[in-house]
């Protein structure tokens, strides 16, 4: 199938943050907005082919109580706490078609990014549990892709692990430019929320 459009006219950052209601205007426009990438739920399986790969997983510790707490951080987003992240609604549910906007500072600029949760995983084997969600992204944000924030809890080892897997790609002009940059500021996302949530986890 061909590739969706990659770029777009609006300019996508600004030098300061946007505001609560910047963030909340932007989940209710983008409710009926569809996802700017095909592969929607390509994070459950194999990872897309022609696409910026990332996947991390840090253990958490070990346990019921550990597993517990985890799954209340990420129902609470606090893998965004970051300081340079900031969320619309940090009591958004965790439900598929949840519509969630984030605005985060890149490189001294704003962008204001929307995704649809695509996806939630809630499920236990016998073997291993699971919880996490991914979500998929709209217009306006600057990379296309998926992103999955997924724990689990091996009964067998008691361990608990958070892991968080991702294929993007630039979806603007000045994000192609300065693309090891883009990816930079991704992973350093992805390093960062690995250990907010483990820092949730142990307080």
């Amino acid at each position: 199938m061909a590739d969706l459009p990659a770029t777009r006219a609006r300019f996508p950052f600004r030098l300061g943050a946007p505001s609560a209601r910047e963030l909340s205007d932007a989940v209710r426009d983008h409710g009926d907005m569809p996802y700017s990438y095909e592969a929607v739920g390509g994070t459950a399986g194999d990872l897309p082919v022609g696409w910026a790969h990332d996947d991390e997983t840090l253990e958490l510790g070990r346990g019921q109580e550990v597993w517990d707490r985890a799954r209340v951080a990420l129902r609470r987003w606090s893998q965004f706490d970051l300081g340079w992240v900031r969320m619309a609604d940090p009591d958004a549910p965790i439900q598929a078609g949840q519509i969630v906007a984030f605005a985060s500072n890149q490189l001294g600029f704003w962008a204001l990014n929307v995704c649809r949760i695509a996806y939630v995983v809630d499920d236990d084997d016998g073997t291993t549990a699971r919880f996490g969600f991914a979500y998929g992204t709209l217009a306006d944000h600057v990379v296309q892709g998926e992103e999955r924030f997924l724990l689990t809890w091996d009964h067998a080892s008691d361990r608990v692990a958070f892991r968080i897997t991702k294929f993007s790609r630039p979806a603007h002009r000045l994000v192609h430019l300065f693309s090891p940059l883009a990816t930079a500021v991704q992973r350093r996302f992805t390093r960062q929320a690995l250990e907010r949530l483990k820092a949730e986890v142990a307080a």
